[in-house]
């Protein structure tokens, strides 16, 4: 909903709730006034019974009063009525108004989602690619004498596990009862740090089996 369409359909439901409001207020002081009208009536009344001229000419000037109070009350009551219900559309159709701008937001976040789905599976297809691929170079090194530290699936295990704790709360919650271990800050690693964690490692044991000299490690 636009900026404008917003504004207009506040305005639509602000318009009658305004005149509701002033139609009920009104009514009020009509019904106070008819109170006050009533205890006047009183005090004229005895006195015009007894004979009194001058009370009964304002006994007669409060009960035009109350009629037209009472007529004016009628009128009040007909325009609350019709307000209330001039309020209720005005709120159907601001309720409407905002369905339909809910449900463009979920067809446009539904459309934008297409490419968040191709990405999730790319990253999941990308990531076991890259462990295999990790696993057969390994398995090649070790043919050629490099003694794999002995907690690589651990730590590669580490580093898959660290990566799921990140996605959104729901699903790493379904994962975890799943069977996923929670894990400590100490044992979440990514895949860059455990090769530079083993780099030496790997690069002095090929300089040992090559019969080259071992690289210092650095300070």
């Amino acid at each position: 909903m636009s900026k404008q369409q917003t504004t207009t359909s506040k305005q639509s439901v602000a318009n009658p709730e305004q005149l509701l409001q002033r139609f009920e207020r009104e009514r009020a002081d009509l019904v106070e006034r008819k109170a006050a009208l009533a205890d006047r009536r009183r005090d004229h009344a005895y006195d015009a019974a007894a004979g009194n001229a001058a009370a009964a000419k304002q006994l007669d000037a409060v009960h035009r009063e109350a009629v037209e109070i009472e007529s004016r009350i009628a009128n009040s009551d007909a325009a609350i009525a019709e307000a209330k219900h001039r309020l209720e559309i005005a709120r159907e159709h601001e309720a409407k108004a905002a369905n339909r701008e809910r449900a463009l937001a979920i067809r446009q976040q539904w459309t934008e989602a297409a490419a968040d789905f191709s990405a999730l599976d790319q990253g999941l297809d990308g990531a076991a690619d890259a462990a295999r691929r990790l696993y057969d170079r390994y398995e090649i090194m070790q043919q050629h004498g490099l003694r794999v530290p002995p907690q690589l699936t651990l730590m590669f295990t580490n580093v898959v596990v660290a990566a799921l704790m990140a996605m959104p709360p729901p699903l790493w919650r379904e994962l975890n009862h799943l069977g996923l271990e929670y894990l400590p800050p100490n044992r979440r690693r990514s895949a860059a740090s455990l090769r530079a964690a083993w780099d030496l490692q790997v690069q002095n044991q090929a300089a040992a089996i090559g019969g080259e000299p071992a690289t210092p490690e650095a300070a």
